[in-house]
């Protein structure tokens, strides 16, 4: 990565050649930090997305985003792992509980509602109760397309850590962003598709849920 040269890297290291035709992210035009987060008197949030994996080889794809006043978001950590949800959901409690996430949200169906479901109840086994929202994913708009459409943002605002500061599953999920390509086949487009939905958080974040009752008087 710090010789801008990941697919020779990925190819001799990691098993997995990459094409570098076609692909959208390079380390060159991405954002990195030191590991020191700005004052948090910018904060606006602490929140993170989840692409959740229901078997087949993907992975649960879930950045830790930490959006301040003036736009940035950094990513301080990831979830990124290919087990099944015995696996990825604790993973999930310990990066909410560790940094303080206050909501989150899922990429679902009303066929894989359980995730959601299971991860509030070890939420609730820690005695925390968060904002958690799904979504589904758009019926309108491909995979590729979408993480496409978002890149811009990606690129421009989001800001992650220095590649020497990284745990191996940070690092796997930035080969991954790599290795993204809008020309041919993804392996694995996991981490790119959760940056897709953080960028889609920050730009409609959860709206209000009104319910109408009956008055008790």
């Amino acid at each position: 990565e710090h010789n801008q040269d990941i697919a020779s890297w990925s190819a001799q290291y990691q098993g997995e050649p990459i094409e570098r035709e076609g692909t959208v992210f390079a380390p060159e035009d991405m954002n990195f930090y030191n590991g020191e987060l700005p004052p948090d008197d910018m904060l606006v949030r602490k929140f993170m997305v989840v692409d959740p994996s229901f078997g087949g080889g993907d992975y649960t794809a879930s950045p830790v985003c930490m959006q301040y006043s003036d736009g940035t978001v950094y990513v301080p950590d990831v979830v990124y792992d290919n087990g099944d949800k015995t696996i990825t959901i604790p993973l999930l409690v310990e990066a909410i509980i560790k940094y303080g996430v206050t909501a989150v949200r899922i990429e679902c169906n009303k066929m894989t509602m359980s995730y959601k479901e299971e991860l509030e109840r070890e939420l609730e086994k820690r005695g925390l109760k968060i904002n958690i929202q799904t979504k589904a994913a758009p019926n309108n708009q491909s995979k590729e397309a979408r993480i496409f459409d978002k890149a811009p943002t990606i690129r421009s605002q989001f800001i992650f850590l220095d590649e020497n500061r990284r745990s191996k599953a940070y690092t796997t999920f930035m080969v991954n962003v790599y290795s993204f390509r809008v020309t041919g086949h993804n392996k694995h487009d996991d981490a790119p598709d959760s940056l897709a939905m953080a960028a889609d958080f920050i730009e409609r974040p959860a709206s209000s849920k009104v319910e109408v009752f009956r008055r008790p008087w």
